[in-house]
């Protein structure tokens, strides 16, 4: 007789167990644990996917803010484009100023447009200009200056009266700076980088 057949019934049961433990520890081994591992790894990236979609989240919620400051921005520059005039309409601003100032009845001596200085998307253009008339007259060209659509700055103003030979409609002569401001487009800057 072979010796698991000598076995009392109770070393069989005890042989049997042992040997089920030993297929359940292979089992667990070249089964389960692969599996265990695979799915650590599994809840590790579901893990670092919800931190990035809570980070395109946070971004999609920023993305309506951007939207709306672009289109704030976009609407400034519009604005800024009305009252700001590009370099092709510089010829119309000083014939609207010559024509303020012959409307306000006021004598022009002299309308001397000066180089323009550059200060980033804009210049400033100034004009040198110098006027005879009366204090109205004088006054209702500031006045119509002031209510153009575009900005002219008025500075540097000297007014004196008229000694020699003075009317009702010549008292004064003044001198003042009118500066506008040309908004330059981004081309118009690269412009001279590029040819160097």
């Amino acid at each position: 007789m072979s010796r698991l057949s000598r076995l009392s019934q109770q070393g069989e049961y005890i042989v049997l167990c042992g040997l089920v433990l030993v297929l359940c520890g292979v089992f667990f081994l070249y089964m389960i644990r692969p599996l265990q591992d695979q799915l650590s790894q599994t809840n590790d990236r579901i893990r670092t996917l919800e931190v990035e979609v809570a980070a395109g989240e946070a971004v999609r919620g920023k993305l309506n803010e951007l939207k709306k400051a672009v289109g704030e921005q976009e609407a400034r520059l519009s604005h800024l484009r009305s009252v700001l005039p590009e370099k092709k309409e510089t010829a119309e601003i000083i014939r609207k100023v010559h024509e303020m100032a012959l409307d306000s009845d006021l004598k022009i001596n002299s309308f001397t447009p000066r180089t323009t200085v550059d200060n980033g998307f804009y210049e400033d253009w100034p004009i040198m200009i110098s006027l005879e008339g009366n204090y109205n007259a004088l006054g209702d060209f500031f006045g119509r200056i002031g209510a153009f659509t575009r900005i002219i700055n008025v500075e540097n103003i000297h007014v004196k009266t008229i000694t020699e030979h003075p009317t009702r409609e010549r008292t004064l002569s003044a001198t003042c700076t009118a500066t506008t401001f040309v908004f330059l487009e981004p081309e118009q800057k690269q412009a001279p980088e590029e040819s160097e």
